[in-house]
């Protein structure tokens, strides 16, 4: 393809051709800017390790809870919640995945109310 400009009434102005390709290259890098901030989905395998996780998203990102079978959930609980393992309201295993979206900055804290995996690093 050839690129060349051409002037009117004297002034010097770009092929429409170029401008369009112009646009699309902005278009694609915003996408990419966008798609980089929102959207991106955080997976959590969530097993019995032992160890606590940690994920660090931004408002409007997902943090998603992966098992299998129906012998786990996800509950949302206060700091002090998280250390002793308290403030958990349901106690029921269910289906997997559960996702969780940020809406807004802070800290927040999970656990899986089932059983005693809590107390046995399911943080």
């Amino acid at each position: 393809k050839q690129w060349y400009q051409r002037r009117v009434h004297g002034e010097s102005t770009l092929s429409t051709h170029q401008t369009k390709m112009q646009a699309v290259v902005i278009l694609a890098v915003l996408a990419a800017t966008l798609a980089a901030v929102h959207g991106h989905d955080h997976n959590i395998e969530w097993t019995i390790t032992g160890k606590a996780f940690e994920e660090c998203i931004a408002p409007g990102e997902k943090v998603v809870f992966n098992w299998e079978g129906d012998a786990h959930n996800v509950e949302k609980v206060n700091a002090a919640g998280y250390e002793a393992c308290s403030g958990i309201k349901n106690t029921d295993g269910v289906e997997g995945p559960f996702t969780f979206t940020a809406r807004r900055a802070g800290t927040y804290y999970f656990v899986c109310g089932v059983g005693g995996h809590c107390e046995f690093g399911k943080q």
